[in-house]
């Protein structure tokens, strides 16, 4: 399964934060955020 964030680089390290304190996925796992192309959005996979 892959999961895709998309939002601001707070966001996306807020996101991941949580997700690790719910035990749902380890920091180290996800991709270094890449731009979407779109202002003050990116990705993480």
């Amino acid at each position: 399964m892959t999961n895709v964030l998309y939002g601001s680089l707070e966001v996306l390290d807020r996101t991941i934060k949580h997700l690790h304190t719910l035990r749902y996925a380890d920091p180290d796992d996800w991709s270094d955020p890449i731009p979407s192309g779109k202002d003050s959005q990116w990705m993480g996979f």
